[in-house]
């Protein structure tokens, strides 16, 4: 514990009257620290030199010192309860101390969940209008296929787009294109990165592409997220003014990794939703990272997903199947479900 931490912790341990020594409690109203913090999914560190030691779990903080009835918790509150002690078989804690950490814990959860919401969701379609993307050619006369990814993707859009709306009216649902037409990737980016949105609210954007590759084989959908590698600018110039130079960097590093780590997870339920909803008609390829221009360009949370390629002509023939297409929408829609709601009633109690 660093000396800072020492001087606060003290301050508040100064409110309460010392008690030296192992206090005394009935043996029924002890429990282990250690299980306790497993209840919580906490961590715990204490040196038995000083008698003090924390409580963490996530980024919330609960320092205790043994035999004083005092807790400083990381929202600086004093939290007066009894003390933990120092038994026969190491730290224990009485169940009316656990009671109110615990309390103090829900408290947390339920103050982020009132903070932390995603309040847009861009659905981005790819290509479109005079960009029609990859094609797919198969046979001839009566028989032919063809399977143009604009089109593709447009449908599963909208679908995704639809079924967002309906769930969540009270959020900004966006789409890039709901017809045949070509937004630049810039305009694409642009509608998500000139949103405005206030503290501890965020977008995610979700791009929807088809494949296709020369190796006529290959087949199978996948999620896209950026590069750890790649380096950008994430942090609003506007918000930055006034803050110190040295500081910005700093800040822009942390915010790169927050978005890197929020797109991974976002990778992962719509991969895990799209894998449910096919099953195994198509082939689960799983998540990448390159660098495509929607991804490397758009400041926050963001995904490209490949639903299949129309080079492969059972894949083609699925692809061009309208309740192919809704099975695949309901993976995205369900994927983005489980992010959302992980991310506003999870995130900040579980965030390192």
């Amino acid at each position: 514990m660093n000396r800072s931490a020492m001087t606060a912790l003290s301050a508040l341990l100064a409110l309460a009257v010392p008690v030296f020594g192992q206090v005394s409690a009935p043996a029924a109203t002890l429990t282990d620290l250690g299980a306790a913090a497993a209840g919580w999914k906490a961590r715990i560190a204490f040196d038995p030199v000083t008698g003090t030691g924390h409580i963490l779990r996530g980024v919330d903080l609960v320092r205790f010192k043994t035999g004083f009835p005092v807790f400083a918790t990381g929202s600086g509150q004093a939290l007066h309860a009894p003390a933990i002690v120092v038994s026969a078989t190491g730290l224990s804690i009485r169940q009316d101390t656990m009671q109110a950490i615990g309390a103090w814990f829900s408290a947390r959860d339920a103050d982020r969940a009132s903070h932390f919401k995603i309040t847009a969701i861009l659905i981005d379609p790819g290509h479109g209008g005079k960009d029609s993307g990859a094609i797919g050619e198969f046979g001839s006369g009566k028989d032919r296929l063809r399977v143009v990814e604009k089109d593709v993707v447009l449908t599963i859009g909208n679908d995704v787009y639809a079924r967002l709306q309906a769930r969540w009216p009270d959020k900004r649902i966006l789409i890039t294109r709901s017809g045949d037409t070509y937004p630049t990737l810039d305009a694409r980016v642009d509608m998500a990165n000139s949103m405005e949105l206030g503290v501890n609210e965020a977008i995610i954007y979700v791009s929807i592409h088809a494949n296709a590759s020369f190796n006529k084989n290959a087949a199978g959908f996948e999620v896209w997220y950026l590069s750890p590698e790649y380096r950008r600018t994430v942090v609003d110039t506007k918000k930055a003014e006034g803050v110190d130079k040295q500081v910005v960097p700093i800040l822009n590093s942390m915010l790169e990794e927050e978005y890197t780590t929020e797109s991974v997870f976002l990778a992962k339920t719509v991969l895990g939703g799209v894998k449910r909803s096919v099953g195994d008609v198509s082939i689960d390829r799983g998540i990448r990272e390159e660098e495509w221009f929607v991804v490397r360009n758009a400041k926050m949370p963001s995904v490209l997903v490949e639903v299949g390629f129309v080079t492969n002509e059972n894949e083609a023939r699925l692809l061009s199947d309208p309740a192919h297409l809704r099975k695949l929408g309901d993976g995205i829609y369900n994927g983005i479900v489980d992010f959302v709601e992980y991310f506003e009633n999870r995130k900040g109690p579980d965030s390192p």
